[in-house]
């Protein structure tokens, strides 16, 4: 799923990323694909104690932003990592970067078209914790009306567009927050949703 930060409308659009807006990017790093050589300055943030997967897994993502960057002409030098380990775009950009199942990929846009993006794969199957945590009331009323199956699909769906969410709003609020404080309905292209207090 993507998100799509709209200040003006203290909303954030949720999607699929083929619907995404002209001013932004998305890039996949695929596992069929040699692991992508990282930028010398990026290579420090890969350690010693991490396991190949995860190794592999960063490289990916990195490979991935820089792809989604050259696209909207804005690759201007390493993805470094800030404190709580999110990336660090270059000025003008905001971006997101995902990795799971040895895929790894990346949203960018740039900062005056929107204030955030977010992006997130999974591949997990549900279970009882995300269905006790995750939904909102508002949200369980919705799920609820849904055949098994298609509840299943749902709240997975819903898991990822709430990581979308966060890792569009946290380069801009600075704290973490639970998935209590996302509100999201669905839409016919995905979700829209609000950050609530």
């Amino acid at each position: 799923m993507t998100a799509l930060w709209n200040t003006e409308a203290h909303a954030v659009e949720i999607a699929p990323p083929r619907n995404l807006p002209s001013f932004a990017a998305f890039a996949v790093s695929h596992p069929s694909e040699p692991v992508p050589a990282v930028d010398p300055a990026e290579a420090n943030l890969i350690t010693a104690s991490m396991v190949p997967a995860r190794r592999d897994a960063l490289a990916r993502g990195r490979a991935a932003a820089h792809a989604a960057l050259r696209a909207i002409d804005l690759d201007s030098g390493p993805i470094l990592s800030g404190p709580n380990r999110e990336p660090l775009w270059p000025d003008g950009v905001t971006g997101a970067i995902t990795h799971t199942a040895g895929f790894g990929a990346a949203l960018v846009a740039p900062t005056a078209a929107t204030d955030g993006v977010g992006v997130d794969l999974e591949e997990r199957r549900l279970t009882p914790e995300l269905w006790d945590h995750l939904p909102r009331p508002e949200e369980r009323e919705w799920l609820d009306d849904l055949a098994t199956a298609e509840r299943e699909a749902a709240i997975l769906a819903l898991f990822s567009a709430k990581e979308s969410v966060f890792k569009a709003f946290f380069p801009r609020v600075g704290t973490f927050f639970g998935f209590e404080q996302a509100s999201l309905s669905p839409t016919p292209s995905g979700f829209v949703g609000h950050l609530l207090d």
